[in-house]
């Protein structure tokens, strides 16, 4: 039996993070954590197969958000180089879907986010098979 996968939130700001978790809380998925982009990846790299959905702040220290999701389309193996990653910014730059798609994207989801935004991402990435 298939179980429903993970989403990995890759978010430097404790708040939204904070907030972020809760909501994704209340769907009933299971949410992993990495500050910044670097530990997103490594994190993706050591469990590629736990993650349906990865949700990418753009502007973190270390290691971007788009330098991140060039870096996982980049992956040898599958996953994690097909997994749906999502920017979630606040930066209006990012809310084009040919910008976010340049660089690697599957979408993007404008801050702040509602537990409506994500339950569709959620049933289409994260449910079980």
């Amino acid at each position: 039996m298939s179980t429903a996968k993970k989403i990995l939130l890759v978010e430097d700001d404790y708040f939204t993070r904070f907030m972020m978790k809760e909501i994704i809380d209340t769907l009933g998925i299971l949410v992993d954590i990495a500050q910044n982009g670097q530990e997103g990846y490594e994190q993706l790299n050591r469990c590629p197969a736990d993650y349906g959905l990865v949700l990418m702040d753009i502007h973190m220290p270390k290691l971007s958000g788009t330098d991140a999701a060039r870096m996982i389309r980049a992956s040898l193996s599958d996953p994690p180089r097909n997994v749906a990653i999502f920017a979630v910014t606040a930066d209006e730059y990012y809310h084009d879907q040919s910008v976010v798609s340049k660089h690697g994207m599957d979408g993007f989801i404008v801050k702040p986010i509602t537990a409506g935004e994500l339950m569709g991402l959620v049933d289409q990435y994260c449910s079980a098979a």
